[in-house]
Order: C-alpha cells, then structure tokens, then sequence
C-alpha cells in the first residue's frame, strides 16, 4: 500500500522566486529545516536536519522554470535511517496572479524496486542509469 499527501497552493510570486525558495539551501532554513543541502543535479544529494531528525536522500529531477515564467518540476526523495524513503514531487505553475504549487508526497516505494528503479541510500549517486531505469 502507498500513503499519498498532496496539497495544492497559490503562492503570490512568479515561478523564478518560488524556485528559489524551494531549492536554494539558505532560504530552505527559513522555512523547511534547520540546516539544509540540496545538490541541483540529478542524482544530487539532499540533507535535512531539523533539531535531532536528520532526513537525507537524493534529488531525481531539475527542471526550473524558464525565465519567461514557466512551470518547473523538483523531485527528490528522502528518508530518516531505517524508515522507508519518500519521494517529493513539487510542480510549479505560473498563473496570473503569481504561482501554484503542487506539492506530492509518496510513501513507502517499495513498488518502484519492483520495476527497477533503485531506491537511494546514504551518499548514492544516481546518474545515466536512473534515467534510462
């Protein structure tokens, strides 16, 4: 069984500021964790710590908003040790008065090892092969 949380919000700035401050590890301590690391390449690493809970993981997917306005797309998983990992989906869309943020939340993923795709660890590094997984 998948648990499955996904919210959708309108966020008063375009698509290029909200990216920011989804991926941009500085401005992620305002409002996501106490220290953050987010490598922007497939494949990058991802750390979270938050008082004594530390999450980490990797990102799968970058694509940023073009600077027209755009949409972009983040994925990332990430996991406490000897929990399973979650996988984040947060999707940007430009509107007219600003942005909307789709945010998706899945959990375990065992699934996904059925298929193939290998769930990340500590320190992995998935690049090429994740993408033609």
């Amino acid at each position: 069984m998948t648990d499955l949380i996904e919210r959708q919000l309108h966020v008063p700035a375009d698509p290029a500021e909200l990216w920011k401050a989804l991926t941009d590890p500085e401005l992620l301590t305002l409002w996501l964790a106490d220290e953050a690391e987010l490598e922007l390449c497939v494949g990058g690493e991802a750390r979270f710590v938050t008082g004594e809970r530390t999450r980490t993981g990797w990102v799968e997917e970058v694509s940023p908003p073009a600077s027209d306005g755009g949409s972009g797309r983040l994925v990332f998983w990430w996991g406490e040790d000897g929990e399973p990992a979650s996988r984040v989906e947060l999707e940007l869309t430009a509107t007219e008065r600003g942005t909307r943020l789709r945010v998706v939340e899945t959990r375990p993923l065992e699934v996904l090892d059925l298929v193939g795709v290998p769930l990340g660890g500590h320190g992995a590094r998935y690049g090429p092969a994740l993408i033609a997984a």
